[in-house]
């Protein structure tokens, strides 16, 4: 009885296994950047902080060049970020937002060798 379920378990199991990791090659042939949140609300104090991450890749990355990330807020203020990617051109990067953070609409653009490859955007909501 036990090896009728096991076996259509270990088969969905494998077939599952190999559509991710198809997904995951072919999602991986463009650069991108997306934030784990599309929203996120303003800490109540000033003294506490959320986070929001951020996760891209480069295209045809050379290790050890920079990769930019430009972060324009609400007000139109840009701040220009900095960071590596992995020898795969994975990039990964925490925004922390707290009590003071502009609410609105930021955009992250993804910059390399001077050409922007890749945005997204992420708002902050009033803290109620």
């Amino acid at each position: 009885m036990n090896s009728k379920i096991i076996l259509p378990v270990l088969l969905g199991i494998i077939s599952i296994s190999i559509t991710q990791f198809t997904f995951a090659e072919e999602l991986e042939t463009f650069s991108f950047i997306m934030a784990d949140t599309e929203q996120i609300e303003q800490p109540r104090s000033r003294y506490n902080s959320e986070q929001i991450a951020l996760y891209g890749y480069v295209d045809n990355y050379t290790r050890g060049l920079e990769v930019g990330i430009i972060l324009t807020h609400p007000d139109g203020v840009i701040e220009e970020l900095n960071t590596y990617a992995t020898k795969d051109g994975e990039i990964y990067m925490i925004i922390q937002v707290n009590g003071e953070s502009q609410v609105g609409v930021h955009q992250v653009s993804l910059y390399y060798e001077g050409s922007e490859l890749a945005s997204t955007t992420f708002e902050v909501l009033e803290k109620k």
